[in-house]
């Protein structure tokens, strides 16, 4: 366990008690305003591009925070998240009388030294996990009393590898309003009543990492927004560039992430607009609702219901016969067997069937069975819940395209 620091108030003492003489009338600049309470959650690990300490965010949070009497805690976020510092920097009423340009040295020193520290802080353990990580930050501020703002600081890429939140999880697969419905339901989401998270660097990765997407930012953004502003707080994504550093060789190991290929779009009529070049210019997820089946069979559960949303399709490709396409039929749970591979690969069949009933040549049609072993599925979602049900779905993709030979060919 590291040692929480405590390295403000001595010189707070020792500094204002200097600048007593002839002072009479001088006041700190923000004698009216209330202390702020401020935590800041690192992430100095491998596969980052290095947290920039430079930013105004970090520079003049600390420096105003301190000025104005306030409290600043620490937490190293690795895969086994600590507090690491924690101090008031309030001072004896007597003392705040000091000239103001020396309180503001002095607290442009003690600011000085906490960035320093900071900057100075490595990893101690591979992995991240930025759940606990936030849990321990809401802790440190959450019994504080008196204090006018709570905000906790994050600083690092929010690609968790360790916890209950672990993007290895394939979880960039799935909606982030799915995600945030299964961290509620196993309690995980930390009480954030009364704080405003901000968060610098969100997604902002280094190799040996592969770099997220836009829309894979996006979502990454979205599920910890979600998570902060369901647990009661706001949240704020802070813009700024990285402060590029070699991470290789400071920090432990930390797992890549493998990335989803890009989740399949929901199947809409809309999507037939004669504006798009193709339907099927991204895989096209044709999902439970649109298509259900009785459980554990391939028949469907309301032939009726999935017939109209097949028959658009059945229909686009009767005017674009130079498209053959791929139907790879999926399961929920984790664990693949010869029979849910038999399974995947009848209900893509069926898919396959009503297509032919339709119209559509069957040459044009292969179909696959996946199982739980397709490149969008989200791990540890079990079999109920909307995360499960994205996981039970038929994808349509152009037969000629990378992602379907890759998937052939496996």
């Amino acid at each position: 366990m590291k040692k929480i620091k405590i390295f403000a108030m001595m010189t707070c003492l020792v500094t204002a008690m200097a600048g007593l003489v002839g002072c009479g009338s001088q006041t700190s600049a923000d004698e009216t305003a209330g202390p702020a309470a401020v935590c800041y959650a690192i992430a100095p690990t491998a596969n980052s591009q290095g947290l920039n300490m430079n930013s105004p965010l970090v520079q003049d949070m600390a420096y105003d925070t301190i000025l104005g009497y306030g409290y600043i805690s620490v937490v190293t976020i690795d895969g086994n998240p600590e507090l690491v510092a924690a101090d008031s920097y309030d001072i004896p009423e007597q003392y705040k009388s000091a000239p103001k340009e020396k309180l503001k040295t002095d607290a442009r020193s003690n600011a000085t030294n906490l960035i320093t520290f900071m900057e100075n802080e490595v990893a101690n353990d591979a992995q991240v996990d930025y759940l606990e990580g936030l849990r321990i930050a809401v802790r440190s501020l959450n019994s504080l009393e008196g204090y006018n703002s709570k905000t906790i600081v994050v600083i690092g890429t929010g690609l968790s590898t360790q916890g209950t939140l672990n993007f290895q999880n394939n979880l960039l697969s799935a909606e982030p309003e799915a995600v945030l419905d299964l961290l509620e339901e196993k309690n995980e989401i930390p009480d954030f009543t009364g704080m405003t998270v901000v968060w610098q660097q969100l997604g902002d990765v280094a190799a040996p990492q592969q770099s997220l997407t836009q829309s894979q930012k996006a979502r990454l953004q979205e599920i910890w927004g979600g998570i902060v502003e369901r647990g009661g707080g706001i949240f704020v994504y802070n813009d700024i560039m990285a402060n590029p550093v070699d991470t290789e060789v400071s920090f432990p190991e930390v797992d890549t992430v493998d990335l989803p290929e890009e989740t399949p779009v929901k199947f809409d009529e809309a999507m037939l607009d004669e504006e798009n070049e193709s339907l099927l210019e991204e895989p096209v997820m044709l999902t439970e609702e649109q298509v259900c089946f009785v459980p554990d069979k391939s028949e469907y559960l309301d032939e009726d219901v999935a017939l109209e949303t097949i028959k658009p399709i059945a229909d686009y490709l009767a005017q674009n016969n130079q498209i053959t396409i791929l139907l790879a039929g999926t399961t929920a749970g984790d664990e693949d067997s010869a029979y849910t591979m038999a399974l995947s690969h009848e209900r893509a069949d069926a898919v396959k069937a009503s297509l032919v009933a339709l119209g559509v040549d069957e040459s044009r049609i292969i179909a696959v069975g996946l199982g739980s072993s397709d490149p969008w599925h989200v791990s540890g979602a079990g079999y109920e819940g909307s995360i499960a049900s994205s996981n039970r779905k038929v994808v349509l993709l152009d037969a000629s395209s990378e992602q379907a030979k890759d998937i052939m060919n496996e």
